[in-house]
């Protein structure tokens, strides 16, 4: 098995004798699970000693730590499940942050930065995101579009410990260029004596008022029989979570020229990225209140066998894994796309705004003007001529991911020079996830104050294009009805239409078998060499990816069928037949009581705003009933083409199969084949005067086929009739379609034909990784470490799956030459896996059982990264062929640098006086910096990026997404007889969260620096018994994010977010 070598015992040492150097149990299971399979046998009498040296302090946790950073072989850094236990660590990535050269963000996903994650989530380990997943030292997987494993779904309560590998070997699976993440779950040998505990807490958040409980429980034990000595362990977690978090929001700033004097006191501070000179404005704001529930259950066993001669071992090992997660959210935020195109925003008449030293708006009231009103010449001229269309948006998500992992090793070492394990895993994953939610609609200008870097204030206002809004009799297209008279309330359902709904669906599954063997031969003890190992590897993964588009769709808007569906209109589902019931009755008031805390007013004032009343994730099919009413109310429900033309469920789209809410193109399935082999030497010398060297050099070789189905989907398009252009009215002029020939006309009908075709590619690469490690040990507890390597990861799933969704562009910025093209994203099946050459050093100072000071520096040469690469391809359909410009991933051709170091120390103050002598400190630092990393905006989720909604920003000027120059993390600890305390803070300095916002402008957004401060405090009540609090965000951290502007990088406020602090009340067991 991989994992096994993780952390071998020194050269010339048993595994015995370590753990007579004062493991704990659950550092025992660590250091057996990370011996060599062929370690020589431990006698009864002398591994009995553990449980009595078996404590359960943050000191013995740190120790534990300690020894196996000190005697692993390679650079890298663990914590133990004490460790993960003293802090209120929720799941594996937020346990994760405390380790050097380790961060995480607090974002759902990079790519959305509306939406916070109270609970931490995208693992970045020395600046990269290239990170490998394994569980026990095998691999393990999230059935996402991703690779690795989702870190935040593992309840945190099942590890007995966490690894972090720096630098690689050869025995260890390839795919880690910034590291391997090792979860190492227990094991009945960990222990020699019957283990059982319990622990329940109760958890409150004190933003959402709710408490939330987690429940576990392990039993353990073993028996010598005649056939040999059984063990058996059994553990459980059912673990809840509720939270809240709120965020304000401004949306989104462009370089507007044409300002007055009149208007602001500066309107031409600053260059336009488009040319002239202007200031940056705003569009609007925004602001949101989410509600999650979480619950994580997870089940482990492990079934261990030993001979009674010691030469053989079996252990099978199970983990399930499933993480539920329902949040529902209510948003109001001003529609940027609807501004944007209507105009843009500018300051209602009369008025002046406040403009900084860098241009950028600082105050003032913000209108627009809101296009065409198809009801303006109608009976109910009600849409407003001024105002910012704003989104009144309740959403929903029902998530679950489940992975369930079954591994078995075999170990068999005949004599003291020869070592055999086998080691044989199988892995299921499945995601299902559903994402549904329903847009109301109303308008309203925006008083927006700002306050730098502090939240700001703003306030959304009835809709004027001067000071009030003007009262008519009788109204007109010019003068509306909208908040006037008996109306002047945004309560009323009278000022608020139903806009749009929008459903996504996923449900995806993965499994993979591997198989290993691995031998190892020991050779004499006089010899520099000390052991060589060979081995093989066979690993085949499948994974079908079923990712529907975020199927966004028009319910009603105020630019057709003579003006949308208000609140207060009564719907039957047909706009031809007057009757039927309120839609209003579908709505409630939400007042976003105590929102941020109230550090800033809510935006709404007392007005509380009318949103859809339901759960549109948990009751789907009433969400959709009632959306498809309104649809129907509206307009026709289908085009011409027969296909819809309003908003209809996933499964309702034309052309889904069968029984599905899926698109042929939607459901991708890759099969991989990976085959390995590797030779390692590793070596050893004492030179004298207490100076040893060991180390290990040795080739990895590695061959992956994948093959990649998926399907050619030409669009369906009822294009103009050659009578229909003939027949333009005299002064009209015509489409830029009817401008095209004849003929080109006639290949165009032909090519949209909705011809749907299968398509199987496959891609066969083959690498050779050499690894070298190696460590000095020296007097005093000094040693040096040197290693160099290279390594790969191989790139996401959901970049290389297998599908074209065409598209021709028949619009005027489509044409070239007197041809539509097309614009495309696509997957790419044959991407290459990223590669990198490292070289790692470190000096470490270990002058105390809980006492280290270390320094760690790295230096990687990446190749091959995966970027956004374009490409002008001929598509041929129907016997028509056109050009299409197609965005795929690819792999960069120049080089990329990463460099960095890590500082690392511990100690507690033995020396000090009574009592003070229980004081110590946990503390690192980390500097990362990287140097022409190609930047992508490619997205196995987002297909804007192909129509050309990119930012204007050149993202060769960005730092590295994820990469913060500076972490930090400082934990003060006090342990004293019953006692036991620590106080942590974890600091990472600003870092690019996106290089693309989803939203106009599509700019990067900048995750500004943050830092949260968590505790706990436990008292040992007897030998069995524990009872403590522990405390997460207790300062009430605020995240900010920022957008970055133009290629000075000059950035304005775009979000505060805030949630709950987090107080836990703990009570443990163990008999």
């Amino acid at each position: 098995m991989d994992h096994v070598e993780r952390a071998p015992v020194r050269a010339g040492a048993t595994s015995t004798s370590k753990l007579r150097y004062g493991a704990s149990a659950l550092a025992l299971g660590a250091m057996l699970v990370a011996a060599p399979a062929w370690a020589q046998t431990k006698p009864a009498d002398e591994v009995s000693t553990v449980d009595e040296v078996v404590v359960t302090s943050i000191r013995q946790s740190l120790k534990s730590s300690q020894q196996l950073k000190q005697s692993s072989e390679i650079i890298g850094d663990s914590i133990t499940a004490e460790d993960i236990g003293a802090l209120p660590d929720r799941s594996v990535t937020e346990a994760l942050q405390r380790i050097p050269g380790v961060a995480i963000n607090r974002f759902a996903a990079g790519v959305d930065p509306d939406h916070f994650s109270t609970e931490g989530s995208g693992v970045v380990v020395r600046g990269l995101n290239f990170v490998r997943s394994e569980l026990n030292g095998r691999d393990t997987f999230s059935a996402n579009n991703g690779r690795a494993l989702s870190f935040a779904d593992v309840p945190s309560e099942l590890m007995g410990g966490v690894d972090v590998f720096k630098s690689p070997s050869a025995d260890m699976i390839e795919g880690g260029i910034s590291g391997t993440v090792n979860l190492r779950t227990r094991l009945p040998f960990d222990s020699t004596k019957r283990l059982l505990s319990v622990s329940a807490e109760a958890s409150y958040g004190d933003f959402v008022k709710r408490w939330a409980p987690t429940y576990t429980a392990l039993y353990s034990d073993q028996w010598d029989t005649e056939a040999g000595t059984f063990g058996l362990l059994l553990s459980a977690v059912d673990s809840k979570l509720f939270t809240r978090a709120d965020g304000t929001q401004v949306s989104n700033f462009g370089c507007r020229t044409g300002f007055t004097s009149a208007q602001t006191a500066n309107p031409q501070a600053v260059d336009c990225p488009q040319g002239g000179k202007g200031v940056w404005f705003p569009r609007g704001a925004a602001f949101r209140s989410t509600e999650t529930e979480r619950e994580r259950t997870g089940y482990a066993a492990a079934g261990q066998w030993r001979s009674n001669d010691d030469t053989m071992l079996a252990t099978f090992q199970y983990l399930r894994s499933e993480s539920t997660q329902s949040w529902t959210e209510h948003a109001m935020e001003i529609a940027t796309d609807n501004v944007t195109s209507n105009g843009d925003s500018r300051p209602i008449d009369g008025t002046t705004f406040g403009v900084d030293s860098d241009g950028i708006f600082t105050n003032g009231i913000i209108t627009g003007t809101t296009g065409w009103r198809d009801d303006q010449n109608g009976p109910d001229p009600r849409t407003p001529t001024f105002g910012l269309q704003s989104n009144n948006i309740s959403r929903s998500v029902e998530q679950t991911y489940v992975t369930s992992d079954y591994g078995f090793n075999f170990k068999w070492t005949p004599n003291d020079r020869l070592g055999v394990a086998f080691d044989y895993q199988h892995v299921d994953s499945t995601v299902d996830n559903l994402d549904v939610g329903i847009w109301g609609s109303s308008f309203q200008n925006l008083d927006l104050k700002l306050n730098g870097s502090d939240m700001p204030v703003f306030t959304f206002i009835p809709p004027a294009s001067g000071a009030s809004i003007p009262a008519c009799s009788p109204p007109s297209g010019s003068c509306s009805t909208y908040f006037t008279g008996a109306h002047n309330s945004f309560q009323d359902p009278y000022n608020s239409f139903w806009r749009s709904a929008m459903d996504h669906i996923e449900q995806s599954e993965g499994k993979e078998d591997a198989a290993k063997i691995d031998v190892d031969y020991r050779f004499a003890e006089n010899s520099w060499l000390d052991s060589a190992r060979v081995g093989v590897r066979w690993a085949e993964r499948d994974q079908t990816t079923r990712f529907s588009t975020y199927n966004w769709g028009v319910l009603s808007e105020i630019w057709g069928a003579g003006g949308p569906v208000w609140f207060d209109d009564p719907i039957n589902g047909n706009p031809a037949t007057p009757g039927g019931s309120t839609s209003s009755a579908h709505t409630e008031l939400y007042p976003f009581t105590d929102f941020m805390r109230g550090q800033v007013p809510v935006p709404t004032g007392l007005d509380a705003r009318p949103f859809y009343n339901g759960n549109a994730a948990k009751d789907y099919a009433a969400m959709s009933a009632f959306a498809l009413s309104v649809g129907d109310e509206w307009r026709a429900r289908n085009g011409a083409n027969g296909c819809a033309q309003n908003w209809v469920p996933l499964a309702q789209r034309c052309n889904v199969i069968a029984g599905t809410p899926f698109l042929p193109q939607e459901i991708n399935p890759v099969n991989e084949t990976t085959k390995s082999a590797y030779g390692m030497l590793r070596f050893k010398h004492d030179a004298g005067n207490d100076v040893r060297i060991t180390g290990n050099i040795g080739l990895r070789y590695t061959e992956t086929t994948r093959e990649a189905s998926g399907f050619r989907t030409f669009p369906l398009t009822n294009f103009s009739t050659d009578a229909e252009c003939a027949s333009v009215p005299a002064g009209q002029t015509p489409t830029p379609f009817c401008q095209l020939t004849p003929a080109i006309r006639a290949q165009a009908r032909l090519w949209a034909n909705g011809a749907v075709v299968p398509d199987t590619a496959h891609a066969k690469f083959e690498y050779w990784l050499p690894s070298f490690n190696l460590k000095v040990a020296m007097q005093h507890g000094v040693q040096l470490r040197f290693g160099l390597s290279k390594t790969l990861t191989p790139p996401e799933i959901g970049l290389t799956r297998n599908y074209y969704n065409l598209a021709l562009n028949t619009n005027a910025d489509g044409i070239s030459n007197g041809m539509p093209t097309g614009n495309v994203t696509v997957g790419n099946p044959f991407l290459k896996p990223t590669q990198a050459k490292n070289i790692d050093a470190s000096v470490e100072w270990y002058f105390a059982p809980v006492g280290s000071l270390t320094f760690a520096a790295f230096w990687k040469e990446l190749t091959d990264v995966a970027t956004n690469t374009t490409a002008r391809v001929p598509f041929t359909n129907n016997g028509a062929t056109f050009d299409v410009l197609v965005t795929t991933p690819g792999n960069a051709e120049q080089k990329a640098h990463v460099k960095g170091f890590e500082v690392a120390y511990q100690q507690f103050y033995d020396f000090l006086p009574k009592p003070l002598d229980g004081f110590g400190i946990n503390a690192n630092y980390s500097y990362i910096d990287s140097k022409g990393v190609p930047q992508s905006t490619l997205s196995a989720t987002d297909p804007d990026v192909a129509a050309g909604r990119v930012s204007t920003v050149n993202t060769a000027l960005l730092p590295l997404q994820g990469l913060s120059k500076h972490n930090a993390n400082l934990a003060a600890i006090y342990e004293k007889g019953p006692i036991s305390a620590r106080l942590a803070y974890n600091w990472r300095s600003d870092f690019l969260l996106t290089v693309r916002d989803v939203i106009v402008p599509f700019a990067p957004i900048m995750n500004e620096a943050t830092g949260q401060l968590d505790g706990s405090l436990f008292y040992t009540l007897n030998p069995k018994v524990k009872i403590g609090v522990q405390g997460v965000n207790l300062t009430n951290e605020v995240t900010k994010t920022t957008q970055v502007l133009n290629d000075q990088l000059l950035k304005a406020g775009r979000s505060w977010f805030m949630n709950d602090r987090r107080y836990t009340f703990v009570v443990r067991a163990s008999f």
